[in-house]
């Protein structure tokens, strides 16, 4: 009995390694590895903004607003109103937020974030995940261009990494998660090139 359990023990510490190759064979597990990457060096680039996610955030007006976004449509969607006016801005006329940077996609998608942690964690959390995500999106574009992988990303650390995406991530939020969907816009419309044996 007890022999048996060693064998069978023994064989399913052998067929570990098999699984994880037979894993990291399958196109989802490298796509995943190649995001994770990209997302560890995207927190690299925008260090020590990572080590911020308990309240902290950098001296900036333009921070300070895009906080105050991520509470505000947070806010509106706990009491089921309209995020595009307020009076809490230049009481007691209020505003209309249409000419606002609001981004409201980008409220709702962190509003269970801003509502557990509060708006900077929410804040911070965008900013830290922009650079890998902009990366990753010019590697998947990448790859219908470029015949290699490791050329496809190369061209996604080089635009998701760069200094100007990095910088807009800090200070310009909306212009930074534009940055994101710009290698996508062209992919839709271009099929991929053919070669000439094809």
């Amino acid at each position: 009995m007890v022999q048996g359990q060693v064998a069978g023990q023994q064989g399913q510490a052998a067929g570990r390694p098999e699984r994880i190759r037979a894993a990291a064979r399958r196109p989802w597990a490298r796509e995943l590895a190649v995001l994770a990457a990209y997302l560890a060096a995207g927190v690299a680039a925008t260090w020590p903004l990572a080590s911020y996610l308990t309240g902290k955030l950098p001296a900036s007006r333009d921070v300070a607003v895009y906080v105050w976004d991520m509470w505000w449509v947070a806010h509106q969607i706990t009491h089921l109103h309209d995020p595009w006016s307020t009076s809490y801005l230049a009481a007691p006329g209020g505003l209309q937020l249409g000419y606002h940077t609001l981004v409201p996609l980008l409220g709702a998608a962190m509003a269970p974030v801003t509502l557990a942690f509060g708006p900077s964690a929410s804040y911070n959390l965008l900013v830290i995940a922009v650079p890998g995500l902009a990366a990753y999106a010019l590697y998947r574009v990448a790859r219908l261009w470029l015949p290699t992988l490791s050329g496809a990303i190369a061209a996604g650390a080089f635009f998701g990494l760069s200094a100007m995406l990095t910088y807009q991530a800090w200070y310009h939020l909306n212009i930074a998660y534009g940055t994101v969907f710009l290698p996508l816009t062209p992919s839709g419309c271009a099929a991929r090139p053919r070669s000439a044996g094809a």
